[in-house]
């Protein structure tokens, strides 16, 4: 497949969008809508015991896993994903997760929308 960089679509001509809000930043979201992009994410680190509560979104999220371990909950059903792992969230689907620790859970949320929406359940 052939990747052509000057099809890229930046925030602004020659500038490629980021989503760190500071160069450091280790963690940040990028909404697809201002990009011509079809899909929104959290890029995430979160301490042991930390992250979001129920809550649901009317599209699906896909959550990838690069460090750390995770407790999932996904309409009741409750699953622990590592490194590696991939979650898939279907569309309307009650779902949290919490770090376990020892080590900082780290993941990439894709939320498949341009604008991210979010209705907290808890």
């Amino acid at each position: 497949m052939k990747h052509d960089a000057d099809n890229a679509v930046g925030s602004t001509a020659g500038t490629l969008p980021s989503w760190r809000q500071s160069a450091d930043a280790t963690t940040g979201s990028f909404e697809g809508h201002d990009h011509a992009s079809e899909v929104s994410f959290f890029v995430v680190e979160q301490p042991t015991g930390a992250g979001p509560s129920l809550h649901r979104h009317p599209y699906s999220e896909t959550f990838v896993v690069l460090g750390g371990r995770g407790r999932f909950e996904v309409d009741g059903r409750g699953l622990e994903a590592a490194v590696g792992d991939v979650v898939v969230v279907p569309a309307e689907a009650v779902h949290g997760f919490k770090s376990l620790g020892p080590d900082n859970l780290r993941l990439v949320a894709i939320h498949a929308a341009p604008r991210m929406e979010t209705t907290w359940v808890e």
